[in-house]
């Protein structure tokens, strides 16, 4: 903040008095920035020298309804930014108000900027003192987040302010203090002109939606509803100063713009201007050489886009190689946990079968000793851990005939073939027990 501002600022906190609460000079689209009511912040300079031209709220089809006013604003500096509103209030009768706005960035980063300011510091004509309206003075801090897209720009503004900004949260105090935000949508419509710009914002009082319509590359034409969700109540004959945050109002208004001089166009104005051949030669060098430059920078601009869409395709493969390789790591475990399963059911096998096999040396000495009850419970229990041993079920049919009982010895002679085809033995036994060569012995049937 620049000196002279400090001074005003001290001066006008000595001076401070409580005016009326009907002041005006919020008047929609006259405030710095693009916004309606909603101050702003941005990381890039404005692109014009100053702005001006007029507003008008209008808030019922009668004259006394129509709040109007001009307005004006510049960039001092890269960050410092002011403003002056004059405007006449919806009565006709009220004296002219002049609204002072000073707003300066403190921050930036990235697409990420922060401003801080005061708005509205009302001077009314007529009186002696410099005199503030609290309820109208606005000390605010605004953060905004700006997107480029290839078609469209998206800002955002979000912050929280005082006075006029703060009128939904403390109507009847003078230090009440409320948030408000903002969103902006930067369109191609009409882009030789400069886009069309659409506007909806929360200004700390209501909702309110807008558009600015490029006339020219100069001109812009403002258009906007205040205090939306009122829209019901535009014209009513119950407007009073009390309730004129329930009231809607239309804006409208006209802005023209200075674009600021490019350096190659002052550089050619005072060409024109020039008579000395030798500084015209000096100044059509540095054209050309910044032309080349340009040229080259372009140029490497282009080999950086080749180099960096060439690393998005190696990353890209990188990440692919990387899935695949996650990928055979997952088979891998599979087959390993494959192979753990079948070793451990291999494992599982042969000591059933073990154990199935010393089951069957037990009940083969039980049978020889004529102990078939016990050989029989021996035979069930190497069955039980392995029920594919054709011997196993031979030696059962075998025990089972010398018990006396030959159609389970002829079931297990059978189960015992059908596992094993081969089984010659037991095949033999089945032929003679069929043709009633099968002699009862005392041992066990040849298996």
């Amino acid at each position: 903040m620049t000196k002279p501002l400090i001074k005003i600022t001290l001066c006008l906190a000595f001076t401070v008095t409580l005016l009326r609460s009907d002041a005006v000079t919020r008047l929609s689209f006259s405030h710095p920035g693009y916004m309606m009511r909603i101050p702003v912040s941005s990381i890039y300079r404005t692109p014009y020298v100053f702005r001006t031209g007029f507003a008008t709220d209008t808030y019922g089809f009668s004259d006394t309804l129509i709040a109007k006013g001009i307005f004006f604003e510049s960039d001092l500096t890269n960050t410092f930014k002011v403003g002056l509103t004059v405007v006449q209030g919806i009565s006709g009768t009220r004296p002219i108000e002049f609204g002072l706005h000073f707003q300066k960035r403190v921050f930036a980063y990235g697409d990420i900027s922060l401003a801080a300011g005061i708005h509205d510091l009302v001077i009314r004509q007529g009186e002696k003192n410099l005199n503030i309206d609290t309820k109208t003075l606005s000390l605010f801090a605004v953060l905004s987040n700006e997107k480029q897209f290839p078609n469209n720009n998206l800002f955002t503004y979000m912050g929280f302010g005082t006075g006029g900004l703060a009128a939904a949260f403390g109507e009847d105090s003078t230090t009440s203090a409320g948030v408000f935000a903002g969103i902006l949508i930067h369109t191609n419509i009409l882009k030789d002109k400069g886009g069309i710009d659409f506007i909806g914002e929360f200004d700390g009082g209501g909702l309110n939606i807008g558009t600015r319509i490029p006339l020219t590359k100069d001109y812009n034409l403002n258009l906007g509803i205040n205090n939306a969700v009122y829209l019901y109540n535009f014209g009513s004959k119950s407007f009073s100063k009390t309730a004129k945050n329930k009231h809607p109002s239309l804006s409208f208004g006209l802005d023209f713009t200075i674009p600021r001089l490019k350096p190659e166009s002052g550089r050619r104005r005072t060409l024109e201007g020039m008579v000395d051949a030798d500084s015209k030669a000096i100044l059509d060098m540095e054209e050309e050489f910044a032309a080349k430059l340009d040229s080259t920078l372009k140029a490497a601009d282009f080999e950086i886009a080749k180099l960096r869409d060439s690393l998005r395709v190696y990353e890209s493969e990188i990440k692919h190689l990387t899935s695949q390789v996650t990928q055979l790591k997952q088979k891998n475990a599979v087959l390993e946990d494959s192979v753990r399963s079948v070793k451990l059911a291999k494992y599982a096998m042969e000591r059933n079968i073990n154990l199935a096999l010393k089951y069957l040396s037990n009940s083969l000495r039980y049978f020889y000793a004529g102990e078939y009850r016990e050989a029989l419970k021996e035979v069930e229990a190497a069955i039980e851990l392995n029920p594919n041993l054709a011997l196993a079920y031979a030696r059962r049919g075998s025990i089972y005939y010398k018990l006396g009982d030959t159609e389970r010895a002829s079931i297990n002679w059978n189960l015992a073939l059908k596992i094993d085809p081969e089984y010659e033995d037991v095949r033999n036994i089945l032929r003679a027990m069929s043709e009633n060569r099968l002699r009862s012995v005392g041992g066990e049937q040849k298996e």
